[in-house]
């Protein structure tokens, strides 16, 4: 936003030297001179306009993707603990742009197999890292 101001500040100086050179004299050179100032100050403004929406572009699809991998961690557990025979408290699940890293103790490889099947089918998901490991007995 400063970046903004500034260069907002400097396209007003810009425009205010081009108009005080107009008015105060007739010679060609200095409103030339007035006029490449102004043209200038035009372009770094645009400029600056497109980088702030890039930046504010960029930032809306990083938020994008965190609720994405939010929800889709949020979805996994919601089944998990929806899901008979799976202690869910045991499964840490974490999604980070679209792949769901698995990971905890359980009883049987039978529950290992449901828990990345569920994490597998959830909406979203690019993948699986299955970091699930039974747990002695």
């Amino acid at each position: 936003m400063k970046k903004i101001a500034v260069l907002r500040s400097l396209g007003v100086i810009g425009l205010s030297w081009a108009l005080f050179a107009c008015s105060s004299s007739s010679d060609s050179a200095l409103k030339k001179q007035a006029s490449e100032t102004w043209d200038s100050a035009a372009k770094t403004v645009e400029m600056a306009g497109k980088d702030t929406g890039n930046a504010i572009s960029s930032g809306v699809k990083s938020t994008d993707t965190y609720m994405d991998d939010s929800s889709i961690t949020a979805d996994i557990k919601s089944k998990l603990l929806s899901t008979s025979g799976i202690p869910s408290n045991s499964v840490s699940v974490k999604t980070i742009q679209g792949v769901v890293y698995l990971s905890g103790f359980l009883k049987s490889s039978e529950q290992i197999n449901q828990v990345v099947q569920i994490a597998s089918t959830a909406k979203g998901v690019k993948s699986v890292q299955n970091g699930l490991v039974l747990a002695d007995k």
